[in-house]
C-alpha cells in the first residue's frame, strides 16, 4: 500500500513528536548508562575479589537480562514493592518515562561496562610501565596514559552501543511512550 501524499502530510506531526522522544530517550539513556558504568568500571578493574565480584555480577545481569524483561520489572514490579510504595521512589515509577530510562540506562550501563574494561586493558603495558619507571604519578599515568589510549580504543565499540541504544528505545512504546517507531506503526 502506497502512502498518498497527504497522509504523509498529516502524519508529519506525531512523527515530529516521536522522533522528539526517541531522542530524549536515546541522550538520556547514554548519558545515564555512561555515568553508572564510569561507578561500575573501578570495581571491575579491582584486584579486591568482592569488588570485581560486585562489578562481573552487575554485567552479568544487567547485560544478560532480556531489556523487555527488565523494563517489565521495573515499570510493574518495583512499585508493588512496600519499600517503593511507602516513600518517594512511588512518584518517580509511576512515570513511564522514568522507568523505559532506567531500565535502559541500566542496560547500556553493563555494556559500556565491558567497553571502557576491555578498552583500559587494551592500552599497551609498555607504555604504562614506561610512564612508572620516568616516576609520573599515578594519576598522571591515567589521565595522560590510559585514558586517552583507552577513548581511541573504545571510541569504535561505544559507536555501536550508540546505534543499539537508539535501536532499543523502541521498547519503550511497551510502556506507553509514542516514540518514533510506535508512531510509524500506527500509521497505517
Amino acid at each position: 500500500m502506497i502512502m498518498d501524499f497527504e497522509t504523509l502530510l498529516s502524519t508529519l506531526p506525531g512523527f515530529a513528536e516521536g522522533l522528539a522522544w526517541t531522542l530524549l530517550l536515546t541522550v538520556s539513556v547514554l548519558f545515564f548508562g555512561m555515568i553508572i558504568a564510569l561507578m561500575i568500571v573501578p570495581c571491575r578493574l579491582s584486584r579486591n575479589r568482592a569488588a570485581n565480584g560486585f562489578g562481573l555480577t552487575f554485567v552479568f545481569v544487567f547485560r544478560g537480562a532480556p531489556l523487555l524483561v527488565l523494563l517489565f520489572l521495573i515499570y510493574y514490579g518495583v512499585p508493588e514493592l512496600p519499600i517503593v510504595r511507602d516513600t518517594f521512589l512511588w512518584h518517580a515509577f509511576q512515570h513511564p518515562v522514568f522507568c523505559a530510562i532506567l531500565a535502559l540506562s541500566l542496560n547500556s550501563a553493563g555494556y559500556l561496562t565491558e567497553v571502557i574494561v576491555g578498552a583500559v586493558r587494551a592500552v599497551p603495558r609498555g607504555e604504562i610501565e614506561a610512564a612508572h619507571v620516568a616516576g609520573l604519578s599515578r594519576w598522571t599515568v591515567i589521565k595522560g596514559i590510559i585514558a586517552p589510549n583507552a577513548i581511541r580504543l573504545g571510541l569504535r565499540n561505544y559507536g555501536n552501543e550508540m546505534i543499539f541504544v537508539v535501536k532499543a528505545t523502541s521498547i519503550a512504546s511497551l510502556v506507553t511512550i509514542q516514540e518514533l517507531m510506535a508512531r510509524a506503526s500506527g500509521v497505517y
